[in-house]
């Protein structure tokens, strides 16, 4: 990965798939209203062509989280997990869906922080799968995802989802901040 970045930051993937997924569901007048939302910094940084495979500081995709939550979502978090599902779809899910219909829940979990280091420049994921290969408790720590509302849902729904595009059925998810800069996520399924 080369010499660490000052800040964090997450790759142009993520912002890729945000735009997509904000178009699919709003159109271009939802993506407009989000891009009005962002300020100037934020706006410059991530309306230009971005590749794949660079890093996109993460201080700009929380203001384009809470652009779109703020904006289209219209603050519902039903409507703002709906599109996390779709970003997931565009991004994460595209690549990857194959394998998650072919992997057990356990296994994907077991990747996680792995994945998480491939997309991610900063923070560090921890993941328990209990015995009964049923439950999991996951722990984001020292990441800017972890310090805001926004943030923990996003977390939340993202793992929640890419564990129901597994062999799992039924995953529910719920979290809740562990402390400073520490996002708790306990994860179910049948």
């Amino acid at each position: 990965m080369g010499l660490p970045l000052p800040e964090s930051c997450c790759r142009g993937t993520q912002l890729l798939a945000f735009r997509a997924a904000a178009i699919e569901k709003w159109g271009d007048l939802g993506w407009k209203e989000t891009c009005a939302l962002l300020g100037d910094e934020a706006r410059d940084a991530l309306l230009r062509p971005v590749r794949p495979v660079e890093w996109v500081p993460e201080r700009h995709m929380v203001s384009l989280a809470d652009a779109v939550f703020t904006g289209p979502a219209a603050k519902s978090e039903q409507t703002y997990r709906e599109f996390v599902r779709h970003q997931i779809d565009y991004g994460f899910g595209r690549v990857r869906r194959m394998l998650l219909h072919l992997m057990p829940p356990e296994i994907v979990l077991s990747r996680a922080p792995d994945l998480w280091r491939h997309d991610h420049t900063h923070g560090e994921l921890v993941v328990d799968v209990a015995s009964d290969k049923k439950r999991a408790h996951v722990r984001l720590v020292d990441h800017v995802h972890a310090t805001y509302e926004v943030g923990w849902i996003t977390s939340a729904e993202m793992f929640r989802y890419v564990l129901a595009l597994t062999r799992a059925k039924h995953v529910t998810s719920a979290h809740r901040s562990g402390g400073d800069r520490i996002l708790e996520i306990d994860l179910e399924w049948q």
